[in-house]
């Protein structure tokens, strides 16, 4: 999807893709975004120039003259950078109303589970070498959807919590997401999930609590692809242990070369000379997962984590094409508003060019037990594109829900 600056003359089809139910004025003052009515009359045009500064990349200035010419509002910068700082937490609102009107859509499921996928995000102000903000986004993988966004700052640590849960949720994380007391309350919640780890990431043990010897395991497993069952120590006491499977893949010797070259690598320009577990741990992929084994054995369980990928292109599209990365604003006030803008756009703008993806895993009404090969026949990754002139709004997506067959997990 790239946002074109023409969608801000087709407002009432904009408007349209607001939330319904949605009552911008009453929450808009709720907020204390908009208390009086002067230079901006109402909230409606309050979003309007919102959405032209933070979702169409415009600056204060352009942002006014472009409502003057209008006529639709006539205010200084100064004026509008003060309304904008102001409305941030309502813009926020909106966002949060949006993804909730996607989520109304039966949840499209595999096998009876329905595939989520959770990660972060970072934007940086101008100038700054590190990340500023973090977007937290889980990802309904069979609408390919966002279900679920937090914003935070760069204290934001990404975790599992960040996403709340219902029973036949399977979500997959990456090794981030590897964390000791962040796993139970997911299988507490009826969830399951699937995290990919490190040598070092947790503390494992055996079954029994003895001491695990994860590199023995390791050289032991004959095939390529393998499994065990360990416990997490999760530094608390519980009532039950939580037992996990460790699911094992062996790489080709060409992706194992290229991870240990990268390392390499990464130690030279540290100075530092490789540390020889992780040259080992190298050669494979760690999951985690609390799937039970009769239902999803491990050839299953690498196959499903594969489909994160389609998060990343959703960043893709986020950033590279709606612009998301090109974030103007160091005060803390108007960044938020402006991410929140151009999420609210960016949002609308897929809605629009009709980017929702058609194909399912299954149908909600078969939850039968299926092969993973959750893509029709015709679809090609990365070969998909949509283009509505009528809306000038174009989008690039890749449509198919299937694993990327190019990469490891």
């Amino acid at each position: 999807m790239k946002i074109r600056p023409e969608i801000l003359d087709h407002w009432p089809e904009v408007s349209a893709g607001l939330p319904s139910g949605f009552d911008v004025e009453a929450t808009a003052r709720l907020r204390g975004a908009f208390t009086r009515a002067r230079e901006i009359k109402s909230a409606e045009t309050l979003l309007r120039l919102a959405l032209a500064y933070g979702g169409l990349g415009m600056s204060l200035r352009e942002t006014c003259a472009w409502a003057a010419v209008g006529g639709i509002a006539s205010l200084s910068d100064p004026s509008l950078l003060e309304r904008l700082c102001k409305a941030g937490p309502w813009l926020g609102d909106i966002v949060a109303a949006l993804i909730a009107e996607q989520a109304k859509v039966p949840a499209r499921r595999w096998a009876g589970y329905r595939l989520r996928a959770l990660d972060g995000t970072s934007i940086c102000e101008p100038g700054a070498d590190r990340t500023t903000w973090r977007l937290h986004v889980g990802y309904d993988l069979a609408a390919g959807q966002v279900d679920q966004l937090e914003l935070t700052d760069v204290h934001g640590a990404e975790n599992l919590q960040r996403l709340t849960y219902r029973p036949g949720d399977i979500v997959l994380g990456d090794r981030y997401y590897a964390r000791p007391r962040d796993l139970r309350p997911v299988m507490e919640a009826g969830a399951d999930f699937i995290v990919r780890t490190g040598w070092n990431s947790l503390r494992l043990l055996q079954a029994n609590g003895e001491p695990f010897d994860l590199f023995a395991a390791l050289a032991a497993q004959a095939g390529q692809e393998g499994e065990v069952q360990v416990r997490i120590h999760e530094g608390i006491k519980a009532a039950t242990p939580l037992i996990l499977r460790l699911v094992v893949r062996r790489k080709d010797p060409e992706q194992a070369a290229a991870e240990q070259k990268r390392l390499l690598k990464d130690a030279r320009k540290r100075g530092k000379q490789p540390d020889p577990c992780s040259l080992e741990a190298a050669k494979y992929i760690l999951l985690l997962t609390s799937l039970p084994a009769d239902a999803f054995p491990p050839a299953d369980i690498l196959a499903l984590y594969r489909f994160r990928w389609q998060i990343e292109l959703a960043f893709k599209r986020f950033k590279s094409l709606a612009g998301l990365d090109m974030l103007p604003a160091k005060k803390p006030e108007l960044a938020r508003a402006w991410i929140y803008a151009r999420l609210i756009v960016a949002i609308i703008a897929e809605q629009i060019a009709g980017q929702v993806p058609d194909s399912s895993p299954s149908g909600p009404e078969n939850t039968a037990r299926k092969p993973i090969a959750l893509a029709s026949h015709e679809d090609r990754l990365g070969y998909h594109s949509c283009s509505h002139s009528r809306t000038h709004v174009m989008a690039n997506s890749s449509r198919g829900l299937r694993p990327n067959p190019s990469s490891p997990p």
